[in-house]
């Protein structure tokens, strides 16, 4: 595995070439800013496997530099691990959404590191067939016929809170204590999902999930709002340090705002989007056993609102209605 570490501090760019040797990952190459990295990656004589990026840099931040990273054809898959002091918190978001798979703070654990680019390697490869759709430069095609399974997750162009399931799994994880009281967890659900497939060209499939990220994003209104979609209809949504919306009004607003979106197929035909929200959930403790225990509750959820709608369909009671949301 070749990797490139990009920072200002020269301590920092002494050490990681010993503590990757010491991991049996010798091939470490060292950058001191971000254009010094960009020019390094331009050549086409040079192979990267995994980048390392500072957080914090003068004239170019690692944010920015792993925004432009991400738009070189070349590196859009390729793992990027952020370094960040424990006191740079309100940065790690914009990291997740500039593409960034992970982070460690400094003072790192020297066997930490090592395995972490590890980890991100592995799952970036498993990650690597999720579809990137954007829907401004697809064409038509026929309805049903996507090229991916309804089960896949896939990215969105243009939507940069929405970030692939395993990088939210490592930010979350990743959380302080302190900054797990402040985190709120959600999942929506799209109820017709397999209509929706089914009825959708890959371009107005691509549209329809980009027209509800859009919808939750101005519904709840937090900048440092992260999502991921993975597949089967269903978005994760992490909010940090936000006072989230209030629940079950959050499922009104957001389904009022898909309404006044007026997502259309390309021959004008109205899309009818249903969702199901969630009451949220806060983080499991456990580190170990936090990802998938928050998420799973936070999937179960969703799931049980919607078939609480589905039996409340045709009683005349209010898609959000008071006491049809599970405790």
């Amino acid at each position: 595995m070749r990797l490139l570490a990009v920072d200002d501090d020269p301590l920092i760019l002494d050490l990681l070439p010993i503590v990757f040797r010491q991991a049996n990952l010798p091939h470490i190459t060292v950058a001191t800013s971000g254009p010094d990295a960009l020019e390094t990656l331009s050549d086409p004589e040079v192979e990267v496997d995994g980048l390392i990026l500072d957080i914090e840099m003068p004239d170019m931040s690692g944010i920015e530099l792993c925004r432009r990273i991400r738009q070189m054809p070349r590196y859009r898959h390729t793992p990027v691990l952020m370094l960040t002091s424990a006191t740079d918190s309100t940065r790690i978001e914009r990291a997740f959404a500039a593409g960034a798979d992970d982070y460690i703070t400094k003072p790192f654990d020297v066997k930490e590191i090592a395995t972490r680019v590890r980890v991100a390697q592995r799952m970036t490869e498993k990650s690597v067939h999720a579809p990137l759709l954007d829907p401004e430069r697809m064409s038509g095609g026929l309805a049903g016929e996507h090229g991916f399974s309804i089960a896949d997750p896939v990215r969105l162009a243009h939507a940069e809170q929405l970030i692939l399931p395993f990088a939210l799994g490592n930010y979350l994880s990743q959380l302080s204590r302190r900054r797990l009281d402040s985190c709120t967890i959600f999942a929506v659900r799209v109820t017709n999902i397999d209509t929706l497939f089914a009825t959708t060209t890959a371009r107005e499939y691509a549209s329809a999930l980009c027209g509800i990220v859009n919808a939750v994003s101005s519904v709840v209104a937090c900048p440092n709002m992260l999502m991921t979609y993975e597949g089967d209809g269903v978005f994760l949504c992490i909010t940090q340090g936000t006072e989230a919306p209030a629940w079950p009004e959050i499922e009104d607003d957001i389904q009022a705002a898909l309404t006044k979106a007026s997502l259309s197929f390309d021959d004008g035909r109205i899309m009818d989007i249903k969702i199901a929200v969630g009451n949220p959930v806060t983080p499991n403790a456990s580190r170990n056993q936090r990802v998938k225990k928050t998420f799973d509750r936070a999937r179960d959820r969703a799931m049980s609102r919607e078939k609480i709608k589905t039996k409340h369909t045709g009683s005349g009671a209010k898609a959000g209605g008071p006491g049809l949301f599970p405790s």
